[in-house]
């Protein structure tokens, strides 16, 4: 198994990695225990890539030279979502084809 696979998120946690949503229980502007995997973000600008939302300064944010990392990171973050149960908060993505 994978680190990003047995992730989980701190008690009290309500943060939506996907999104960047939610409520955080600690007062870290960045999670410190997110594995590097599940990253979904730009390092330069927070262009989201699971959301496919952010004010990117470039003109394709999906062509940009920052954009490979984070794009291979989409699927663990699918998956890692998948597997988390109802009771443990689900983060679903909005329904809008984004899947």
């Amino acid at each position: 198994m994978a680190r990003w696979e047995g992730f989980s998120q701190c008690p009290g946690c309500t943060y939506d990695f996907a999104t960047g949503e939610g409520e955080r229980s600690c007062a870290w502007g960045e999670c410190p225990h997110l594995p590097a995997e599940l990253d979904v973000f730009c390092s330069q600008c927070r262009f989201n890539f699971v959301t496919v939302e952010g004010n990117p300064p470039c003109a394709d944010p999906l062509t940009c030279e920052y954009a490979t990392a984070p794009i291979s990171h989409v699927e663990n973050m699918r998956r890692w979502q998948g597997r988390r149960s109802p009771s443990q908060g689900l983060m679903e993505l909005d329904g809008g084809g984004r899947r």
